[in-house]
C-alpha cells in the first residue's frame, strides 16, 4: 500500500558538480510524513549517473529514471513525460539538479499550509541566488508573509521559482501539457492555478544557482523575451481564466521588449532575420497608440555625429 505523501521530482543533466548538494538537501528535510525522491537523468555525459546511483543504493526512497538517449532534444519534457506520471505522493515538490534547498523544514511548512488552506493548491517560497561566488537575496516588497498568487497577481513581480514549488498532484491535468507548443515553467504554474489559488511564502527555502555556462544563459535577449512572450500568449489563449488584465499586461511587456530588441539590433547594424523583422512590424502595427509613438520616435532617432 502506497503511503507516500510527497514526491520530490528532480531533473539532472551534466550536474556532477551540483547533484550531491541537491540530493543532500532533499535528504535533510524533516517531515512528519513519508516522502519519495524521483531523479530523472537525461543521458548525462559526466559522472552524474554514477553519483545518483550511489545515493540510490544507500536510500530506498530514491528512485531513478536514467535515460540512455537525451529526451529533451526530442521535445520530451522530463517532468511532464517522466517524473510527474511516476509520482505517488499527494503533493509534488520540484527541484533542478543544480539547485538545492536550505531550510530543513521547507516541505513541512508548505504542506502544512496547503493542508490547512484547502482552497490553495500550490505554494512557492523565497530563494537566494548564487553565481558561483556570491549569494544575493530577493526583496519582493510583500507586506504579508503569505502573498496570494493567481492570474491577477502572478509574474508581477516574478517570484515563482520552480525549485521552490510544492503543489497538489490532483491539481495538474497531465493530459493538457501536450497542448502547448511553447511550454515553459510558467505553463506548469498556470495549469495548476486552474484548480485553485497559490501562495508565496516569504521565507528562504532554496538556492537558485545561476550557471553562466547554462544553455539558456547563453541565449540572446531577443530569444528570451520572444520565447516568454509566446509562452504567455499561449497560456492566455489556451487556459480558461488566464485572460486577465494582469496577464495581458505581462504579455504586452514581453512583446514590447521583443519588438524593441529587434529595432535595436537593426539600428546597430547587427544581423536580423526576416522572421524577426516580420514580428516587429506586425507587433507595432497592432500595438496601442502609446507604443506605436514610442516606436516611431526611436526609429527616427539618429546617432549624433562623432566629434
Amino acid at each position: 500500500m502506497n503511503n507516500v505523501v510527497l514526491s520530490i521530482c528532480c531533473t539532472s543533466y551534466n550536474h556532477e558538480h551540483y547533484i550531491k548538494k541537491a540530493l543532500d538537501s532533499f535528504l535533510m528535510q524533516k517531515t512528519t510524513f513519508p516522502i519519495e525522491i524521483l531523479i530523472h537523468d537525461d543521458a548525462s555525459t559526466d559522472r552524474s549517473v554514477e553519483i545518483i546511483q550511489d545515493y540510490a543504493k544507500k536510500d530506498s526512497r530514491i528512485k531513478t529514471i536514467l535515460q540512455t538517449e537525451n529526451q529533451y532534444s526530442q521535445n520530451k519534457k522530463p517532468f511532464g513525460n517522466f517524473l510527474f506520471p511516476m509520482a505517488q505522493g499527494k503533493y509534488i515538490a520540484v527541484c533542478d539538479g543544480d539547485d538545492y534547498w536550505i531550510d530543513p523544514l521547507k516541505l513541512q511548512k508548505q504542506v502544512d499550509f496547503l493542508e490547512s488552506n484547502r482552497d490553495y493548491v500550490v505554494a512557492w517560497t523565497n530563494y537566494k541566488m548564487f553565481n558561483g561566488i556570491d549569494f544575493s537575496e530577493n526583496y519582493f516588497g510583500f507586506k504579508n508573509p503569505y502573498r496570494i498568487i493567481d492570474f491577477d497577481t502572478i509574474f508581477t513581480p516574478y517570484c515563482t521559482h520552480t525549485s521552490t514549488i510544492v503543489f497538489k498532484r490532483s491539481a495538474l491535468n497531465l493530459n493538457k501539457i501536450s497542448n502547448f507548443k511553447h511550454y515553459k515553467d510558467n505553463t506548469l504554474y498556470a495549469l495548476i492555478l486552474e484548480s485553485g489559488k497559490g501562495v508565496f511564502m516569504d521565507f528562504v527555502g532554496a538556492v537558485y544557482r545561476i550557471n553562466e555556462g547554462g544553455v539558456y544563459a547563453l541565449k540572446s535577449d531577443y530569444f528570451k523575451n520572444h520565447s516568454s512572450y509566446l509562452n504567455i500568449k499561449e497560456i492566455i489563449e489556451l487556459i480558461p481564466g488566464a485572460n486577465t488584465k494582469n496577464m495581458r499586461k505581462v504579455r504586452r511587456s514581453l512583446g514590447n521588449a521583443t519588438a524593441f530588441e529587434v529595432l535595436k539590433l537593426k539600428q546597430n547594424g547587427e544581423p536580423v532575420t526576416d522572421a524577426q523583422i516580420d514580428f516587429m512590424n506586425d507587433y507595432f502595427k497592432n500595438a496601442d497608440l502609446r507604443t506605436q509613438l514610442k516606436y516611431l520616435k526611436r526609429r527616427c532617432l539618429k546617432k549624433a555625429p562623432q566629434k
